[in-house]
């Protein structure tokens, strides 16, 4: 960066006055001046090269991609007990995250990982207990401030392929809709050199060419299921309440004031995703237009408008109140509020799951209390759900009743209500998939995100998740064909892929389900197909073997 001329600056002894004595005098002075200048900035120089080159050994020796802080940071009142969070690989907390590089260097992939001082906001660089973990240094980062964010949206993941290609379309669709805030990818358990690797290719392929706002923390492993000591399974799903705690605690941006105990930015809205969710339309904290919130009537007494302080929003899912049968005791604590819920307001309030949206002051409560219940959860009830019960029993402990919304998400083509189908049921057929395919929300109202957790098929076309390739983002990858328009008005039926038997077993359906599943095929090709189109534009410019056919045909790809 060149330096500015500064204005106004005098030359030393211009006031001098008298012919040559006087212009002795001031060559005199500045000869003075200049050597002293010269010699301090020498000296200073010299320090600095030292310092700098202390600091790269320092770097080298050390390899601070990560930063390890003792288990204090997740003991629980009940750490003592096998099926406390203790247990769940939470006896080393090692936070990896990543800050913006300069445009100009980022594809050299330049990181820096700090300690923040929740109390003074300073940065220090910290190994503990001996962990170390080695992944190369880069240079200098330019952090993007977190002050004046409202949002701040968080999804959990493994460090799988599979949820690597998601979350590249979770994060284009941020982009696409215009969603405020920041985003961040919560992965955990990824190994050193995996852990390099996604860092890597976060800079490269997402937080360059998307948005400095778009992030990546990494957090330990913590899906191992413990009795007695001893590891007896794996739960991933740990990864969601473990995860969210530990970037609230550690993440950038984030982190607890120490003498307080509060989050340094309790207000803001923190909305947590499935890494399978595609947004369709941006979140925001007001739910007050009836045109585009869909809320049951019996969920609308004392019903809030806005996310703030003591009022979440989540999604209504089919979860009704049968966390009250578990043993709460054991649970959540014999004196815990969640006992004294009853049916009829744990139906109302708590059947809750992603999208959730609160501030981080009640999230962070929530996620404190939802790491104490989920191994106890699990170890009684070892099933999908089990998480999603922990969460339930969470928010009830901390007398955080949920306003409950069924437009957040559409996802069950099949189902009567719940969801936010009304929207698409009102578009006509020959119109949906447009309608998909071109999202306007100001033309017909939206549901926020799409879940693609189920399978989508209409005749033969089809879309499972489990089926696209995991190299889907890569140059070399076709992207997926084309669904017609008119696919709505062209089938009653579908056909499941093979190895379905009896093969080409056509399954009627309902003219409002083939709407519907002309939606979901429409929306997850187009989002997938343009985030495809974006990766190639940005990464294969020059790649010989770029393919930007639209040919591949899941219905056709093996399980």
């Amino acid at each position: 960066m060149m330096a500015t001329k500064k204005p106004g600056r005098q030359a030393i002894g211009s006031g001098i006055r008298g012919g040559h004595k006087g212009k002795l005098a001031v060559i005199s002075v500045r000869s003075v001046i200049f050597a002293t200048v010269a010699a301090a900035v020498f000296m200073i120089g010299a320090a600095h090269f030292a310092f700098v080159r202390q600091n790269q050994n320092a770097a080298t020796e050390e390899g601070l991609s990560f930063v390890a802080t003792t288990n204090a940071a997740f003991r629980s009142p009940t750490e003592d007990d096998q099926s406390s969070p203790r247990s769940h690989d939470a006896n080393i907390n090692t936070s990896f995250r990543i800050q913006k590089n300069n445009l100009d260097s980022i594809h050299n992939a330049d990181r820096k990982l700090e300690n923040p001082d929740p109390a003074t906001g300073r940065t220090e660089r910290t190994v503990v207990g001996g962990a170390k973990h080695k992944i190369v240094e880069g240079g200098h980062i330019h952090q993007t401030s977190h002050e004046g964010e409202k949002y701040h949206i968080v999804f959990s993941t493994d460090c799988s392929a599979y949820q690597h290609w998601q979350s590249y379309v979770l994060f284009y669709s941020a982009l696409k809709v215009g969603q405020e805030g920041f985003v961040t990818r919560i992965a955990s358990g990824c190994s050193d050199k995996d852990g390099k690797a996604e860092l890597e290719w976060h800079n490269k392929h997402i937080r360059g060419p998307m948005s400095d706002k778009f992030g990546l923390h990494l957090t330990p492993h913590f899906s191992s299921v413990k009795k007695d000591g001893e590891v007896v399974g794996d739960y991933e799903f740990f990864n969601k309440p473990f995860g969210l705690r530990h970037w609230m605690e550690h993440g950038e941006g984030m982190g607890i004031n120490t003498n307080t105990g509060a989050m340094k930015n309790e207000d803001m809205i923190i909305v947590l995703l499935d890494p399978d969710q595609i947004l369709l339309r941006p979140f925001t904290d007001d739910f007050s237009n009836d045109d585009e919130v869909l809320i049951h009537n019996s969920r609308k007494e004392n019903r809030k408008f806005k996310v703030e302080h003591g009022a979440p929003f989540a999604q209504l899912y089919g979860l009704g109140a049968r966390w009250q049968k578990f043993n709460l005791d054991v649970i959540a604590g014999k004196d815990s509020p969640a006992k004294e819920v009853s049916s009829q307001y744990a139906n109302r309030h708590y059947p809750a799951g992603p999208p959730y949206l609160a501030t981080a002051r009640d999230m962070y409560q929530i996620a404190m209390k939802w790491t104490e219940t989920v191994p106890k959860v699990h170890a009684e009830y070892p099933h999908l759900l089990a998480e999603m019960y922990a969460y339930c029993i969470a928010a009830a402990d901390k007398k955080l009743p949920h306003q409950i919304v069924d437009s957040l998400m559409v996802s069950n083509t099949g189902m009567s209500r719940g969801e936010g189908w009304k929207f698409v049921d009102k578009v006509p057929a020959e119109e949906v998939c447009e309608y998909a395919s071109n999202l306007d929300h100001k033309k017909h109202a939206l549901p926020n995100v799409l879940h693609h957790c189920q399978r989508y098929m209409l005749g033969k076309h089809f879309f499972g998740k489990r089926r696209l390739p995991k190299d889907f983002f890569t140059c070399e990858s076709p992207m997926l064909i084309e669904v017609p328009g008119d696919i709505a008005l062209k089938y009653d039926y579908r056909i499941p892929p093979p190895p379905h038997k009896p093969p080409g077993e056509k399954k009627p359906v309902s003219k409002k389900v083939a709407k519907r599943e002309t939606f979901m095929l429409c929306a997850i090709t187009a989002a997938l197909n343009e985030a495809s189109e974006f990766f190639k534009r940005h990464a294969c410019e020059g790649v010989k073997g770029t393919d930007y056919s639209k040919s591949m045909d899941l219905w056709q790809v093996p399980r």
